[in-house]
């Protein structure tokens, strides 16, 4: 499946993408802005620099922080763990190399479903850390995903057009004011079919 949204809303897809999600694991949670949306029982917000996890926007008992790599991820948890895994704004953190890698290990660790949200394309960003908590060699950006690829690894594809804009810091810092806005991509792999 492929489509495109014109100013579509990243949110509302994502929640119904998770709907029924018993459990998720959340890859490059950052400071896990966004997992208060997730209605799921047990939430593990994965992430590589502490800091993010220590100064987390939701301290909610279900969300369960836990600092580690996730190049490693197979090596801390077991294969069919959790229903759903995420990976929000984390996947052009990675090299493409690394980001394969890690997509195959989510599949195996995911029940039901592998989401993944990123840039169309390539997004330079490097130097800079919104949240100010020293992240910034983590929030660099090694590569660029695009449709056709993620729908050669089996994933079904939304395109978000223009959805990074002006109104994004990290556009803003990487562009020009004279910049065209960038598309971003929602994919998802459903496992269990």
């Amino acid at each position: 499946m492929y489509q495109e949204l014109e100013q579509a809303d990243f949110l509302p897809l994502l929640c119904e993408l998770l709907r029924f999600s018993d459990s998720v694991l959340d890859i490059g949670s950052g400071p896990g802005y966004l997992l208060e949306y997730y209605e799921s029982r047990i939430i593990v917000a994965l992430e590589i620099h502490r800091p993010y996890l220590e100064h987390r926007a939701n301290l909610s008992p279900h969300i369960i922080p836990i600092n580690w790599d996730a190049r490693k991820i197979g090596q801390l948890f077991v294969n069919k763990s959790f229903s759903t895994i995420t990976m929000i704004d984390s996947l052009e953190h990675f090299t493409k190399k690394d980001g394969i890698k890690l997509l195959q290990q989510a599949e195996q660790i995911a029940k039901h479903r592998v989401i993944i949200f990123t840039p169309r394309g390539y997004f330079p960003q490097s130097g800079v850390d919104h949240y100010k908590l020293n992240g910034e060699m983590y929030q660099k950006h090694y590569s660029g995903w695009d449709e056709q690829e993620l729908l050669a690894l089996g994933y079904h594809v939304i395109v978000l057009k223009g959805f990074h804009d002006l109104g994004n810091p990290s556009f803003e810092t990487s562009f020009h004011t004279e910049h065209k806005a960038m598309d971003a991509i929602l994919a998802w792999k459903t496992l269990d079919t």
